[in-house]
């Protein structure tokens, strides 16, 4: 069973490798849990990601978050995260050239969860509404001849996503815990999906208190661009406590 297993995410992690040639992100993550009893806890977070290949930063984040678990299948989140999100230079349907920059973002979510356990498996859904609100940002603007335009103006903005996401681990040894997982990201003004994202991979549990993590992400958007990221490495660390 066990070596079915690790054969299993080899050929997945060789499969996502293959597919993410052309296109891949490193996500790198730091967790720190506190447990303050047995049904409530609180959480710091921290994320850097960078863009295709490590060819530069495309997020920072930072944040915090509490669960309550009244039973041991049914809990209930809450969250906040300070985002600082990079977007590409692009041309304006005038021909200006607008520069790279960056952007900030305030995120809020509210969360459920149900976990069942049934011998080495664990399997969780996610239910998540999260509201993010975008700060206002003047962009330095130039003709295509290099002369300099007045800002571009991307005014504030918010939106509000219903998040879904289907999760399956396994406790394979007392060291590895391959996963999958299938998230929907649905835009609740007008219900339309945004996102779709694949991930598989394995947590590498070194004792009770230090968890360390890899895995791969496939995103499929709706609404497709160049400065999306399709293909993700992800690389975690969790302490707990």
């Amino acid at each position: 069973m066990k070596k079915r297993v690790l054969l299993t995410v080899a050929l997945a992690a060789s499969a996502a490798w293959a597919a993410a040639q052309t296109d891949l992100g490193v996500w790198t993550e730091l967790d720190g849990e506190y447990a303050i009893n047995k049904k409530w806890d609180v959480g710091v977070n921290a994320e850097v990601r960078t863009r295709d290949f490590l060819s530069g930063f495309d997020r920072y984040s930072i944040g915090v978050s509490t669960d309550f678990a009244p039973t041991k299948i049914l809990s209930f989140g809450a969250g906040y995260f300070f985002i600082d999100s990079h977007k590409d230079s692009y041309i304006t349907k005038k021909g200006n050239i607008v520069d790279d920059y960056w952007r900030i973002k305030n995120r809020f979510y509210l969360q459920t969860k149900l976990k069942f356990k049934p011998s080495i498996l664990t399997i969780g859904v996610r239910l998540r509404y999260q509201h993010t609100k975008e700060n206002e940002v003047s962009i330095a603007k130039y003709s295509s001849s290099g002369v300099r335009k007045s800002n571009e103006v991307k005014e504030a903005n918010s939106d509000n996503i219903l998040r879904t996401k289907f999760s399956l681990s396994v406790k394979a040894t007392k060291l590895l815990r391959p996963y999958v997982g299938y998230e929907l990201s649905n835009n609740l003004d007008g219900f339309s999906l945004e996102k779709q994202r694949f991930e598989v991979g394995t947590d590498f549990k070194l004792n009770k208190y230090n968890t360390i993590g890899i895995g791969y992400k496939r995103n499929i958007y709706s609404d497709d661009d160049d400065d999306k990221t399709h293909n993700v490495l992800s690389v975690s660390y969790k302490l707990s406590m």
